[in-house]
This record gives C-alpha cells, structure tokens and sequence, in this order.
C-alpha cells in the first residue's frame, strides 16, 4: 500500500468516525431527562428519562447516578431487570420504577446532587448521558397544613382578620420564618413597597435540631399617614430562599375611626358601596316591586 493510499483510507476512518460523533451527538440532543429543580424534604419524585431516537428492543441499560454514585440500573434481558443500590438520601421504589423512571420516596437534605440518567445500545453499546441537578429544601413550617411560608404575629391581633389601630398609632408586627433549611431571607412590604434594612429592627435566626433554622423580623411603623382611602395599611412579609423558595404572609390593619363611614362589605374587585349608592338601588329594588305587584294586582 502507498502512502497516498494509507492517507485516502485515513481520510475515509476520520470522515467515518465524525459521522458516529454526530449520530451520537444527535441522540444526545434527542435524549430528554426530567428531573425536578427544586423538591422538598418528605416528598415523592419521579425521575424521568425518554430516548426517542432507541428502539426499546435495542436497550441493553438504562442507569442512573446522583453525583458518582449509581442508585438504579435496568436491564431489560436480565432476569431481574431492576436492581437498586444503597446511596445515603436516595430511596429507590423498585415496583413503581422501570426502564423511562425512577420513583425516589421520602427526600432528604442529602438526597440533593446531579442527577445522571445513562442509556446504552445494546447494538453496540453506544452510550449516552445527560445530567440535571435537583435540590432539596426543607421550606418553613407554615401555620397550616399544606401551606409553607412565614406566619406574622402583632400585639392585640388573634391571627385572623384585620388588625384594628388607631390613625397614629406605632404597629408592631413580627414576621417569623420557622424550621428551614437553608436558613430564608426575609423581607417586610408596606402596601406593596419594600421596607429596607436600616427601617427595621435587626433581623435573628438561630440554628435548631434537625440542621433547620428560625428567622425573625421585627417591623416597627407609625400608622400616620399611610391609610389608603378606605382606611386600610396592607403589611406584607415574604420569606425568599434565592431561585428556590418564596412564601409570603399578609395583614390588614384596619383604622375603626376612617373606615366607620365605610360599609363593610367589598365588591370582587375591591371598591365599596357608598350611602349614595345604596339608596340608589334600593330606590330601584323598591320601584321594581311596585310595579310588580300593581301587575299582579291587574292580574287578578
């Protein structure tokens, strides 16, 4: 063989070998792993992971990692195509797992990490990956089941209603962040503007048992000049785990002496009835039944 003819067949194996790089690459891009960005502790997730671009008949594995260590494999020509392996903060449910996903019950802090899923041809034993990260918070304790988030607490309010103060009175209202992990960022808003640093008392958190944490923020106002028209101040307190958690708690504190020319009840939209108006439809309300009852009268 010359050496024109060794570089032709050189040239050929490159061309040949960039073909497969792009196959692979193109399945790559085809392969779609869903995995949950953010997940809580005690929860149940289901990690997922297609490969339109396989047969499922030409399978040989489908394995999963978090981080290096792999927690689940399926071999679909094994006798036991499913196989689960001990890895701190992973707890594989094997009936409800196959080849496209694997259940993972009762999260953990730990069971943070990437989150790898690989598939290999059985033809020839190409393999593809494709990694997705997941975290695990522990959210802050809410007052109610189902509901995580901050709570607040003020002097003379029973956690229900609105807060009712006098036009100048100081407010005091406690915001409180309990049982998180991490730790929040919490954050007080006065009807929907952000109160900074230097406007509050110092914010505390403390570290618990369990590696979980309680913030506190303390808010401290004159109610002077910041009813709105219908004698309400709209607090806010908002508790932000950054690009993982947000939670907020509301409270209405109510000025009896504004509001007592107010009716109480609200419109969908927000608005009040005045006195003008109220007269207005019983006025009509009055000489609609008139009317009907003198045709009625007609009637019989």
């Amino acid at each position: 063989m010359t050496v024109m003819e060794i570089d032709v067949w050189t040239h050929v194996l490159l061309l040949a070998l960039g073909a497969a790089h792009l196959a692979c690459a193109t399945n790559i891009t085809a392969m779609e792993v869903r995995v949950p960005r953010v997940a809580y502790v005690g929860e149940d997730v289901e990690l997922e992971c297609f490969f339109p671009l396989l047969d499922p008949v030409d399978l040989y594995s489908v394995r999963w990692w978090r981080d290096n260590d792999q927690f689940y494999q399926f071999i679909p020509k094994s006798p036991e195509p499913k196989h689960k392996f001990d890895v701190r903060g992973i707890n594989v449910d094997k009936p409800s797992s196959s080849e496209f996903k694997v259940t993972l019950r009762y999260l953990t802090l730990s069971s943070s990490g990437a989150f790898t899923c690989e598939i290999i041809s059985d033809e020839n034993f190409e393999t593809f990956r494709k990694a997705v990260n997941m975290t695990v918070i522990d959210p802050p304790d809410g007052s109610v089941d189902g509901y995580f988030g901050p709570v607040i607490e003020a002097p003379g309010w029973i956690g229900m209603g609105p807060l009712e103060v006098a036009g100048d009175q100081t407010v005091e209202a406690l915001c409180i962040s309990k049982r998180s992990n991490p730790p929040v960022t919490l954050s007080w808003y006065i009807n929907g503007t952000k109160i900074f640093k230097d406007e509050l008392q110092s914010e505390t958190y403390h570290h618990e048992d369990e590696d979980v944490y309680t913030s506190k923020l303390l808010l401290v106002f004159s109610a002077e000049g910041l009813w709105d028209s219908q004698g309400r101040i709209l607090l806010q307190c908002s508790a932000d785990i950054p690009n993982l958690f947000h939670g907020s708690a509301v409270l209405e504190v109510h000025n009896p002496e504004l509001r007592k020319t107010q009716l109480s009840g609200f419109l969908s939209g927000g608005s009040t009835f005045s006195s003008s108006r109220v007269l207005d439809i019983f006025s009509t309300i009055f000489s609609a039944n008139f009317w009907l009852i003198l045709l009625n009268l007609g009637n019989i």
